[in-house]
């Protein structure tokens, strides 16, 4: 093959490739592929869409327990008395129900050395508040505290709730304490 046969040979083959690629083929290549996106994101956003609507959303259900000073600010609880002196305080309790259903509680009021850790502790109360609470109901209450040994004392706060099934109080691991030196 000389040198012409080969260029012509050459130019036949590309126009016979050239023939099988249409110019707008890339076009509805990526037309079909756009299309198939929107499908798709139109198919997700109704299993969504279905989802949400026969399926909503339950919030988390939960029980909260929170203390407050006496002026019911969260943020001046004592850290230091004097014994016959200022050694009795008052602070404010919070219990919110958000269990859904109506529930038994008890805030158990404790106090000790503030060595042990076990939970809940195994101290005796000093005060007990109980309530029945609805579902998204809140409960509010004073405690007055009075410390009368010197040293660290830790107050503890317990929160408990009536389990009907098992007919008997139990723990809720809420717990909040906070260490008062007495002097």
């Amino acid at each position: 093959m000389n040198s012409d046969e080969h260029e012509n040979f050459m130019k036949k083959k590309i126009r016979t490739t050239g023939k099988n690629i249409k110019s707008g083929s890339r076009n509805s290549e990526q037309k079909m592929i756009i299309v198939t996106i929107l499908v798709a994101i139109v198919i997700m956003s109704g299993i969504l869409v279905y989802t949400m609507a026969t399926k909503p959303i339950t919030p988390e259900q939960f029980s909260a327990m929170y203390l407050l000073d006496s002026e019911k600010q969260a943020n001046n609880y004592p850290q230091t008395v004097v014994l016959g002196k200022n050694s009795t305080f008052t602070l404010w309790v919070g219990v919110e129900n958000q269990k859904d259903q109506t529930l038994d509680y008890s805030v158990q009021v404790k106090l000790d050395d503030g060595i042990t850790t076990e939970e809940p502790s195994a101290v005796k109360p000093i005060q007990v508040f109980n309530r029945t609470l609805a579902d998204g109901e809140k409960w509010e209450f004073q405690v007055t505290i009075n410390i009368d040994q010197p040293g660290n004392n830790r107050v503890i706060f317990e929160l408990q709730f009536f389990n009907e099934p098992e007919n008997s109080w139990e723990y809720s691991w809420i717990r909040l304490d906070f260490t008062v030196e007495a002097i």
